[in-house]
């Protein structure tokens, strides 16, 4: 595929605004504070975004609130006039549900998409992705399609999640929320918590764009559609997702210095994710890994666009915080998590993995700023 450069981003999170989610992890900082709940959960800990207005107070709101706030941010930072172009534009709007479970009115994904698209005065039809924890990362691989075929020249990709009562009981009824902390990869991990977060992304082909943050330049996607929640336990469709992603960047897995992690700490997820990990960079010694969902919680539909961003950020740093709540990483993947001091990064290369529910597996390749 060819070379797509992201010419402006922002995101939201429990951390604070853009480059302050970055500084946090670099301080081994976690975001989880306990929030009340009506019904008993197994964890009463999750990250939520703290300075919700007056307006946004219900969770249709919020919704809207977030995806047009960090859109809008982003659309503010773009060097061109987007408004003036939307006849070679996309605007591409991602959410595992969002709100919707705990909504019993008419809204749905379209018209919060078609909603947040007339606040932020866009005369587009929105395109709506939603595959449960990859369709964060499934958006953006939609905006590259569109790019890479010249259907568009400009893909706006805006992903929201929150955290709402349903979400919380439906993970403590599933048993895959933790009773304890979130411990990616390590060996007394029993589950995850949830987080919420919003980001955007305005992708454009790089050879239309002299000056960038990084660039998106490999996309690849799998779906084993084994069970409705529990991945292939082969780990097969997550290695054709890498596979692919490589492949799209023209890179080999050498060629890569960081491997950004789903990391959902749950038994299974972690096995499998460690598996395929272990199989395809068994001779790639100084691949670092990190996973930040033991800082900022997992923000399902939102999270694939959120660490995107975070893996160009650290790839531009050319260095890696620590792994909030790993403390006793699983044997064969502890040389590879950096200490509470970071690790230098030695290439620009880098990949993001999520895997979703039903199996919807994606992998993004990204390239760091030159230095």
């Amino acid at each position: 595929m060819k070379p797509l450069a992201v010419a402006a981003w922002s995101m939201t999170t429990p951390f604070g605004e853009d480059e302050a989610t970055l500084d946090a992890l670099f301080e081994g900082r976690s975001a989880f504070t306990p929030q009340v709940s009506p019904w008993p959960l197994r964890n009463p800990l999750a990250a939520v975004i703290a300075d919700r207005p007056d307006c946004a107070q219900s969770d249709r709101a919020w919704q809207r609130h977030l995806a047009t706030r960090v859109a809008g941010r982003a659309l503010r930072r773009t060097a061109f006039d987007v408004r003036s172009a939307q006849h070679r534009c996309a605007l591409i709007f991602a959410t595992s549900y969002g709100h919707l479970i705990d909504d019993t009115g008419d809204d749905t994904m379209s018209t919060w998409a078609r909603d947040s698209a007339r606040i932020l005065e866009l005369d587009l039809e929105p395109i709506v992705v939603g595959a449960g924890c990859s369709s964060g990362s499934d958006a953006l691989g939609v905006a590259a399609a569109m790019l890479d075929t010249g259907a568009v020249d400009v893909a706006i990709v805006v992903a929201v999640d929150i955290v709402t009562a349903a979400k919380r009981i439906a993970h403590s009824s599933l048993g895959t929320m933790t009773t304890g902390e979130h411990k990616p990869f390590d060996t007394a991990r029993s589950g995850m918590l949830l987080g919420e977060a919003a980001a955007a992304v305005v992708l454009m082909r790089s050879a239309d764009l002299a000056e960038h943050e990084g660039e998106l330049i490999g996309v690849g996607a799998a779906n084993d559609a084994f069970g409705v929640t529990a991945p292939d336990p082969s780990g097969v469709s997550v290695r054709y997702a890498l596979d692919r992603a490589l492949q799209a960047a023209r890179l080999g897995y050498s060629d890569l210095s960081l491997y950004f992690a789903h990391g959902t700490a749950t038994q299974l997820n972690d096995a499998i994710e460690a598996k395929v990990i272990e199989e395809v960079f068994a001779d790639h010694d100084d691949l670092a890994i990190v996973a930040t969902k033991g800082a900022l919680g997992h923000s399902l539909g939102a999270c694939g666009v959120v660490e995107f961003i975070l893996l160009l950020q650290m790839l531009n740093r050319r260095r890696t915080p620590p792994t909030v709540g790993l403390t006793d990483p699983v044997g064969h993947l502890a040389p590879r998590f950096p200490d509470p001091q970071g690790r230098v990064l030695g290439s620009p290369y880098g990949v993001s993995v999520t895997l979703g529910f039903g199996g919807f597996n994606t992998a993004l390749v990204a390239r760091g700023l030159a230095r």
